[in-house]
Parts: C-alpha cells; structure tokens; sequence
C-alpha cells in the first residue's frame, strides 16, 4: 500500500508540475455575473467586473458589485460596452449615441457622461487607473484615430510613433504611475501592410516602441505597476501571432495553446498573466504563471468552457466568457479556497 500510495503521490506531484511548475497553480470557481450573451471585460481590487449584456436589440454597459447586474444604458444609441472599472467604481467604457456614433464614456455611479472627441466623430474609452485618469482613443478632424488620455475634464491627445506612412495610434491601458500602453503605425511602410507597433508611454511623455517577434505587427493590451507591458505580436510566418509579456526593456515570447494564435490582455502585480489562445483550435481562454501557459478550462469544472480572459486582479480573480450547455455568460474566476 505504501508503494502505491507514492506511486500516486508522484504521479500527482508531476501532473501538476507539468501544469504550473511546482503544483503552484490555483484550482479556479465559476461565478456568472451576467445573463446569457454576456461577456466581462474587466474587473478591479473589490471583484466587481464590467462588461456588456443583451438588452432588447441590442448590447448594453453592464456593472456586477456583487449584487447583480446594473444596466448602465446608452447615450442615446444602440449599443455600449464598459471596458474598465477603478476601485473607487469610476467606470470607462464606449456607447452609441444617436446616429449610431461611438462616444467615451465615464460613470461614477450615476449616468453615463460623454467625455467628446479629439475632433473627429468617434471615441473609445477602454482603461482606467486608480486617480480616476481614463485612456483610450479617439478620432481626429482629419478621421484616423490617436490615443488619448483625459482627466480634470480635458482630452488630451498622445501623438504616435514615428511613422513614414498614415499616423495612427490607440490607448489600451494605464497604471497608477500614469504609464500608457497601446498601438501605434511606426517606422517604414513596408508592403502588404503598414507596420504597427505595441507602444509604452513613460511619464515623461516619451513613447517606446516595443517592438515585434519579427513581424510587421504587435498591440499591447495590459500593464501592471511594474511598468510590464502584455499584448500581441507577430513572429515572421504571415498571420503567426504569440502573446507576449515586456518586462526588463525585453519583448518575452509566451507563446500559445497551439493554435498559432495568442493574445495577452492583463497582467497584475504577481505577474500573472490572462489572455485568449486560438486560431487553428477554438478560441480559449489561458493564464499564464511562473513560466507556464495553461488553459483555464483546466483550472475549473462542472462542464465549463473558458473561452476568453479579460482581465485579472492581484487577489487573482478572472474577467472573462465561459461556456455552458450551449450559453455563454459573462463569468468571474475566483482561486478555491
């Protein structure tokens, strides 16, 4: 008995070695927090996640503080989306209005307010940090996009890399130290497509360009008080795209499910990692600890399919879409006790 006692013992040692290094890995619980058709995009310290839900026609702003789902309406349109929630509950997200524009929007608890434009008709919020600083991008008189930030209620417009062809540029995240990660056209032109490149904003208002994994295209998505850095970015192969994690002033290869596909869209402060793995195979949703990609369909049970992770908290809770007997549902995942 003791022999097949150690045999399991060992068995169950490498198992989880295989998964996360070292039996380090959480075993996650599935909470919805929104109905059918619902997807969660972010979350803050509290837990509490936003997102969209179906209402009516159409899809609308949604906030779960633990009591349920709040529909946070339009600005007159279709159709919204919150994409970021602060501790304080300050909320940043995107709503048609009438004539179907995109507008950024803020809430704090009250209505949605419209935060305008750059100049041009359009404009999306999608980051949020802990001053209540909002981040995201906005079109300019001349129609092409650049990111922005905005707070004392003023837009402020934050350039692009240098680029020889079309400027553009797109605000994706922002951490307490006001560092802004996102998407900017760079360098030369080179045919088929032109270059865009994941950027890091410094304080200083200097914009580095990260660079790729010898491809023409990356994106950032995330960035934690550390300043690093996780998005997209192309490896040579033409449509052969690996998430990535930018720390150390290095560009890190975290690689995919084996699809050929990946997509890192937050880190927190313990260097975990959340994102979406696909391509090839369907799409799911994968954390990333200690080395190891893992998908979180793994880490849960009771029949679930993780399909996408938005955003992660340094308690380790989980924005994102899960799957179940045929109905996907904005879901939150919470480390078992």
């Amino acid at each position: 008995m003791q022999t097949v006692r150690h045999l399991i013992q060992w068995f169950v040692v490498a198992a989880c070695a295989v998964i996360l290094q070292g039996c380090a890995s959480p075993v996650y619980k599935v909470s919805i927090v929104a109905g059918p058709g619902s997807a969660a995009l972010g979350i803050n310290e509290h837990g509490h996640t936003v997102g969209y839900l179906v209402a009516g026609a159409g899809q609308h702003a949604f906030v779960n503080s633990g009591a349920g789902p709040t529909d946070l309406g339009t600005l007159g349109g279709t159709n919204s989306r919150a994409w970021a929630i602060n501790g304080a509950g300050r909320i940043a997200g995107q709503s048609e209005i009438a004539g179907g524009a995109n507008r950024a929007f803020r809430y704090d608890g009250g209505a949605l307010v419209n935060l305008g434009t750059l100049g041009g008709a359009d404009s999306i919020a999608q980051a949020v940090n802990q001053d209540g600083t909002i981040v995201g991008s906005s079109r300019i008189a001349d129609g092409e996009w650049r990111a922005f930030s905005y707070s004392s209620g003023a837009m402020a417009n934050l350039g692009t890399l240098p680029s020889t062809d079309r400027l553009y540029s797109y605000g994706r995240a922002i951490n307490n130290r006001g560092q802004i990660a996102g998407i900017s056209t760079a360098g030369l032109y080179l045919p088929p497509e032109n270059p865009q490149h994941a950027f890091l904003r410094r304080t200083s208002g200097l914009m580095d360009d990260l660079g790729t994994f010898g491809g023409q295209y990356s994106e950032a998505f995330g960035i934690n008080e550390h300043g690093e850095v996780v998005g997209v970015a192309a490896t040579p192969e033409l449509h052969a795209d690996n998430a990535f994690l930018y720390a150390g002033g290095v560009l890190h290869d975290l690689g995919n499910l084996g699809g050929g596909y990946a997509q890192a869209f937050d880190i927190n402060n313990k260097h975990e990692v959340v994102g979406t793995s696909g391509g090839s195979t369907p799409l799911r949703g994968f954390l990333y600890r200690k080395g190891a990609m893992v998908a979180l369909d793994t880490l849960v049970g009771g029949g679930w399919t993780i399909t996408d992770a938005r955003a992660i908290n340094d308690h380790s809770q989980i924005a994102g879409t899960g799957c179940l007997a045929g109905f996907c549902y904005a879901v939150r995942l919470d480390p078992a006790k």
